[in-house]
């Protein structure tokens, strides 16, 4: 697992450092991400060089440049998450206090960290999947997968494995990813 914290780190350094490289190209600066002027930059450069050229020039393949484009041109205010399926809550559980061991929810994935996966059940506080009860039989068949972690946004069913009220902590069990 910590080799594929590791490889994501090398990643996002990676696309970072192209991201500097392609801002320098069209004269822009992180403070104009998200702003009309950049995109303004970016259809200029685009219109005299093309992406092709453009991507030998940093040089990096036509796709990921193309994934670099589209976040530079999103406004600021967007957020990629709003497109998430929303989980299904039941609606008889609302607070710590209302659930129990043994019950299965519906949630949605918040953060993934070393040691486990937080899940949003519907109860203001989000449950721990520790890192242990995410195995490769309980993720879906269906997506594929490069690593046992799951990403936010992602719609999971969990079993109750422990409730501590007086520190709202919430221990989870994976069933499946849905």
């Amino acid at each position: 697992m910590f080799l594929f914290y590791k490889y994501c780190s090398y990643i996002i350094l990676l696309g970072f450092f192209f991201l500097c490289r392609f801002l320098s190209f069209v004269g822009g600066t992180l403070c104009e991400i998200g702003k009309p002027e950049m995109q303004q930059k970016i259809n200029s450069l685009l219109e005299k060089e093309g992406i092709e050229k453009t991507a030998e020039r940093l040089p990096t393949t036509v796709h990921t440049l193309q994934v670099i484009i589209d976040g530079l041109s999103q406004p600021e205010s967007f957020d990629f998450r709003t497109d998430f399926d929303k989980p299904d809550f039941k609606r008889s559980i609302v607070c710590l206090e209302d659930l129990q061991v043994g019950t299965v929810l519906t949630g949605k994935v918040e953060n993934a960290t070393l040691f486990g996966i937080f899940v949003d059940i519907g109860v203001g506080r989000s449950g721990l999947i520790p890192i242990r009860n995410v195995t490769e039989a309980k993720l879906s068949k269906t997506k594929k997968r490069r690593s046992l972690g799951l990403g936010p946004g992602e719609r999971v069913e969990v079993r109750v494995l422990n409730i501590d009220i007086p520190r709202s902590r919430i221990t989870l069990d994976l069933i499946r990813v849905l």
